[in-house]
């Protein structure tokens, strides 16, 4: 009974082993780099995280040449929750950069948000080709498109103040003066937030959108509710401003918060078979199959009566009766 159960045992944690290593995120090698052992990458705040979506991680080490690097990978359900996080973990000294995505790098560091996944390199700078490799290799990735509301906001902000609110936890920790309730994320509301102004004297204003204008004309009146708050309506987007040490820079900011419908319309590619002339020329070579079957079908037919003549087949089982039913005598 014991070998039966030590098989059993060492089958299971077999399976154990393979269900970890195919949790991994980060691939075994970049070029010449070669991937450590691999950890899950830490959070800041699990509950705002978990707020994003946040699905699986992975941290690990890279070496090559006596040179090391570290990279931490999250993924997301989508591409809001990727976007959430980028904002929560870039440097506050990072500048924009050009990759795939949308990045930020500062001396040492770049962090990129891809799809649904966000990646940090600590102490290393990849190159386009490394990028893509780590992004074309990692598992259950999903190019949804970015949220739109970042585009409503007013102009310069302070640099990397943005954050993108989904939920309750979010909202307690970058704008904890407004309850949840009035934001009511129950009407799958979502915010961003940025602050304008001179240090310690800057002015917050996020910008709340909710799926239809009814619902953002109904939370409106309750964002006024807040003590030194100022807030602008514009279509389903409800822009509050607090803390302004003034109310006119307050004003000026909401003024440039204006909604602006958009229609997708997906664009037809055209391909191979709208062509007229690669039809007209898949119908001849349909012919031409259809015609060469025939052929070979005949000589097939005719080649085997010969067969059977010789061998001594009389093909009298093969005579046509006529029978003349023309009325004629």
């Amino acid at each position: 009974m014991k070998k039966p159960l030590l098989i059993l045992f060492a089958a299971l944690a077999l399976l154990l082993t393979a269900s970890v290593a195919g949790a991994a995120i980060l691939p075994d090698t970049i070029g010449a780099w070669q991937k450590g052992p691999g950890a899950p990458a830490t959070v800041s705040e699990p509950k705002v995280w978990r707020e994003y979506g946040l699905q699986d991680s992975e941290t690990a080490p890279y070496e090559a040449n006596g040179r090391k690097y570290t990279i931490s990978a999250w993924r997301f359900s989508d591409a809001t929750g990727a976007l959430s996080a980028f904002d929560e973990t870039r440097p506050v000294d990072a500048k924009p950069i050009q990759v795939t995505g949308i990045g930020e790098a500062n001396a040492s560091d770049e962090v990129v948000a891809v799809g649904n996944y966000l990646f940090l390199f600590k102490g290393y700078k990849p190159t386009a080709e490394e990028l893509n490799h780590v992004v074309g290799t990692a598992p259950h990735y999903g190019q949804s498109p970015l949220p739109t509301l970042p585009r409503y906001m007013p102009r310069d902000a302070e640099p990397n103040s943005e954050r993108y609110i989904t939920g309750p936890e979010g909202l307690a920790r970058f704008a904890p003066s407004i309850p949840p309730s009035t934001a009511a994320f129950h009407f799958n509301a979502e915010a961003q937030m940025a602050k304008y102004g001179i240090k310690g004297k800057e002015t917050t204003v996020l910008v709340f959108s909710y799926p239809t204008m009814e619902m953002a004309r109904d939370r409106a009146p309750q964002f006024e509710k807040i003590p030194g708050s100022l807030v602008k309506r514009s279509g389903p987007l409800v822009a509050i401003a607090l803390n302004s040490p003034n109310q006119d820079d307050a004003e000026r900011l909401l003024s440039q918060v204006r909604f602006r419908a958009e229609v997708t319309v997906s664009e037809h590619v055209p391909t191979p078979k709208d062509n007229p002339g690669n039809l007209f020329l898949n119908i001849l070579i349909l012919c031409a199959v259809l015609a060469g079957f025939c052929l070979v079908s005949g000589l097939v037919v005719g080649g085997l009566r010969i067969l059977l003549r010789r061998a001594g087949d009389s093909g009298e089982g093969d005579n046509m009766i006529s029978l003349r039913i023309s009325g004629r005598p």
